[in-house]
């Protein structure tokens, strides 16, 4: 007969169960009994219940599943479980990026690390780490066109991932192998394009039934595959200028089906408060309810961000070697006159065309002018191809509404444009057909003239880096195909050996040229478009053929070399053509935003331009001064202002996005590579033998964290209670003391997150000795290494006492510390969505109708108190001490 109170042994289950209830029913007994592993209560008929010593044969087997998984849990709660030692050696700031990763649940984050940091890096680390812990197994990866052959090889050979790289040809294949049904379903591991899924709009030809399905299939079927977090590479791309851009979509809709998200970007904020608004609103809607919200209180939390200048190697030395950056302005000669006349000519076919298309809003033919005039200081092979297609177009009468929003006009490199733009709608074909058949006579006759004087720069500075290096490599950066592929033919003429990037190579096409580059070639010339993500520290020498008018891209170009691994200090060369406006405009502006930055103390122009300044700012700027020359004066100064007043917020910006943090050679020092896959073999083995099953051979699935079965085996450990046996152990690999050796775990409400396991060695003088307590766990954990069962040790309800006092003096600086960091956690949640109710209750009392306002404001208001109520039940601190296992150590 057993009392309520009683710990008895479920003998089924061989778990021992607390009896809570006594049910003697028609002459039927039964006992309710509460299992404190599992947490749940149950009835067990009297003939399954006995006293708690009956069941206690010690199991060698038991014990060791025992240790081995509480050290699991344990690491679970606090450490970096994955062993990412073995392919990559991580950095302080990436080991710094996962630890704050790992500090929320809510698994969330902007990584916006300073271009060449190793973002691709540390999401990987991140991913190997949740992977790990069994929290993820569905991965998707959205990335540019051009970067996914990167991230598919980064993923293999530094974290041993194999991810599919799924491309929009590979559709109707896919469906084929697999039967219809959901595409996307079929692999675990994706990596797609960002524009190959972003829903269209519109498409010449296509009827709305047949864009409707066309994203159906896309994005549709991509959202609803059931993502456990999704990667976005260069996000603020994502952000897009309004909500309607279709990346905007894109984005918006994959935030909302993933529990976990990254959005890896080195520029989350370009100085404009809604799309930066935009995008961290996907990590957390409710936080952000409004542009009010943009504070660094607010924004903190969701920000992991390392600057170049912080950044250090394991040694903690400076990571990055130093830039040299010169300008190089080039004249004509009298020889490039048909140059000179050229430039003049297209100048004023695009003063005119753009003063009208502004005057009759026609903005895409104001954004074509744009691109006529960067052709012409690209080169004359640029110009002259693509005014004989535009010839060709006006004169066949093929011109066409343009499919691109003029937000995506505004954020596309200049070559992704060129298609678009050079067929829209003309003012008057007859005449503009005239003003091109005579810029084309000038056009040909200055490429038979001689050759441009800018290519005639370019092999003058490679010949005299031919002469200071034996083994040079240099990249050319230009916006347009043309100009590459006249620079790849001159080059090539005069011995050198070329390879060309560009974004309308596929995959195989890239790869092929950047090992060529890396192995045979002496030069690679690419577009923006084509370099976009790459990894390219092997060369240090950057020369910009073209300048593009926005100089955020010219640092992002820069950033392909100036990264992690660059062993010498990198030279950049930015070309101008000195008689021209674009330069005129440029040296003006350049002297002027020197006199701010040096007033505003900042180090470098890219400082303040890469973030604060979007595309349009600077096209307007340029082209106003080059269509409105006797204005030039007054729009600098406008612009002069403006970067005044952005400067200040710039130091605001970089006051809101930086990371507070200490960033040395301790970080690396930290990690464990802690032997996972081992442990989970031997809890896995020790359980079954435990059970009196056989163990043959382990199966894969069996040593991973996701596994179901394991998942049971580590929430399932049983604790020891008053009444088991203390059994008596010898081991022979360690001279140790006399004494007791327990295991206990302290917790916050008994919760899975809040908790520590630790060891405890309490020798026969009643001494705790920690040493001895950690070395004992570290030896009982090591394979083919098993303790001799002596038999059993008397154990007193005094001794237990007393041990158990021991374990409370230990335990009470840790539970000290999981408190502090559980409130402390809990009050910036609460600040957090305090400030997000303030703002959205603000909100609500401008609303014009009053039923509507005070609708809304009840609404509001009733959400409000439900989370107060949640908060404040959080707030209730109950901790919990209890031992897993006592043994005895002879």
């Amino acid at each position: 007969m057993f009392r309520i109170g009683d710990w008895v042994l479920d003998k089924e289950n061989k778990k021992t169960v607390k009896v809570i209830e006594i049910n003697d029913l028609w002459e039927y007994k039964s006992y309710n009994v509460f299992d404190p592993v599992e947490k749940r209560s149950y009835f067990l008929s009297e003939d399954k219940i006995c006293n708690v010593d009956a069941g206690d044969d010690f199991s060698i087997h038991s014990f060791k599943y025992i240790v081995t998984s509480a050290r699991i849990k344990n690491e679970l709660a606090n450490g970096i479980l994955s062993s990412i030692g073995d392919s990559i050696i991580p950095l302080p700031h990436q080991i710094y990026a996962l630890n704050r990763a790992l500090s929320s649940n809510k698994i969330r984050y902007i990584i916006a690390d300073e271009v060449g940091l190793g973002k691709t890096i540390e999401a990987g680390l991140i991913i190997k780490e949740l992977k790990t812990r069994g929290l993820i197994n569905r991965i998707l990866i959205v990335c540019p066109k051009g970067l996914m052959t990167q991230w598919h090889n980064e993923m293999k050979m530094k974290f041993n991932e194999n991810f599919n790289i799924v491309l929009p040809e590979d559709f109707d294949s896919i469906k084929r192998i697999y039967d219809e049904g959901n595409i996307w379903s079929n692999f675990s591991q994706v990596i797609c394009s960002l524009d190959s899924v972003k829903p269209l709009e519109r498409r010449n030809g296509w009827s709305k039934e047949k864009i409707d399905e066309y994203n159906k299939e896309r994005l549709g079927s991509l959202i609803f595959a059931g993502w456990d977090i999704i990667i976005i590479d260069e996000a603020h791309r994502i952000a897009g200028s309004t909500s309607d851009v279709a990346r905007y979509k894109l984005g918006s809709s994959l935030a909302d089906v993933s529990p976990y998200l990254l959005l890896l970007t080195a520029t989350p904020h370009q100085g404009k408060t809604e799309p930066f608004l935009r995008l961290i609103r996907l990590l957390d809607r409710e936080a952000f309810p409004d542009s009010n919200a943009i504070v660094k209180e607010q924004v903190g939390p969701y920000v992991i961000r390392t600057e170049k200048r912080e950044a250090v190697d394991g040694e903690g030395n400076r990571l990055f070697k130093n830039r040299i950056t010169k300008a190089v302005n080039i004249e004509w000669e009298q020889r490039h006159s048909l140059q000179k006349q050229l430039y003049e000519m297209v100048t004023k076919y695009v003063t005119e065309g753009y003063n009208k298309a502004r005057k009759e809003k026609k903005n895409y033919i104001g954004f074509l002018m744009v691109l006529m005039q960067r052709l012409v200081t690209s080169s004359t092979r640029a110009i002259r191809e693509n005014l004989e297609r535009r010839l060709e177009i006006l004169q066949n009468s093929a011109t066409r509404l343009v499919s691109l929003s003029e937000a995506d006009l505004l954020e596309a490199d200049a070559e992704e444009t060129v298609e678009e733009l050079i067929a829209v709608q003309s003012f008057n074909i007859k005449k503009e057909i005239e003003e091109i058949k005579d810029m084309l006579v000038v056009a040909n006759q200055a490429e038979h003239q001689y050759v441009d004087t800018k290519a005639e720069k370019l092999l003058e500075f490679i010949y005299k880096i031919q002469m200071e290096y034996e083994d040079f490599k240099v990249i050319v950066f230009t916006e347009f195909v043309a100009t590459q592929q006249f620079l790849k033919e001159y080059l090539e003429s005069k011995g050198f050996k070329i390879t060309t990037l560009n974004g309308s190579m596929d995959i195989e096409e890239r790869n092929i040229t950047l090992k060529d580059f890396k192995e045979t070639a002496d030069i690679l010339i690419s577009t923006d478009a084509g370099g976009e993500g790459l990894n390219l520290q092997f060369s240090n020498i950057v020369i910009n053929y073209d300048l593009p008018w926005n100089p955020m891209k010219i640092e992002q170009r820069i950033g392909r070399v100036d990264r992690i691994g660059q062993k010498r200090d990198v030279y950049v060369f930015n070309f101008m053509l000195s008689e021209t406006v674009e330069f005129r405009i440029k040296e003006v502006l350049e002297e002027k935003l020197a006199t701010i930055f040096e007033q505003f103390g900042v180090d470098k122009m890219e400082d303040v331009l890469d973030r604060a300044d979007a595309e349009f700012d600077f096209t307007d700027i340029f082209i106003r001064g080059i269509t409105d020359p006797k204005n030039a004066d007054y729009y600098i100064e406008k612009l002069e202002k403006e970067v005044w007043d952005k400067t200040e917020k710039i130091n605001e910006i970089k006051g809101l996005l930086r990371d507070e943090k200490v960033i040395d050679k301790s970080l690396v020092a930290g990690i464990n590579n802690l032997p996972i896959e081992s442990w989970l073999k031997q809890m896995y083995s020790s359980f079954q033998l435990s059970q009196g099953k056989e163990v043959n051979m382990i199966e894969l699935a069996m040593i991973d964290l996701n596994n179901q079965q394991v998942k049971s085996m580590l929430k399932n450990i049983p604790v020891w209670v008053k009444g088991h046996k203390v059994p008596a152990l010898e081991l022979a690999e360690v001279s140790n003391e006399k004494g007791y050796w327990s295991l206990w775990e302290v917790s916050i409400n008994d919760s899975d997150t809040n908790k520590q396991i630790f060891p405890l060695f309490i020798n026969e003088s009643g001494i705790m000795r920690a040493a001895s307590s950690k070395i004992l766990w570290e030896t009982f954990l090591k394979e083919g290494i098993s303790p001799a069962f002596r038999g059993y040790k008397e154990f007193e309800d005094s001794t237990y006492a007393f041990v158990y006092e021991k374990a409370k003096d230990y335990a009470y600086n840790l539970f000290e510390t999981m408190k502090e960091n559980y409130l402390n956690k809990l009050s910036k949640e609460q600040a957090k969505y305090e400030y997000a109710f303030k703002l959205r209750k603000e909100a609500a009392q401008r609303i014009g109708l009053e039923s509507v306002r005070s609708y809304r404001t009840k609404s509001i208001g009733k959400e409000e108190e439900t989370w107060r109520l949640k908060i404040e039940k959080e707030k209730v601190i109950i901790p919990v001490l209890k031992p897993l296992c006592i043994v005895y150590m002879e």
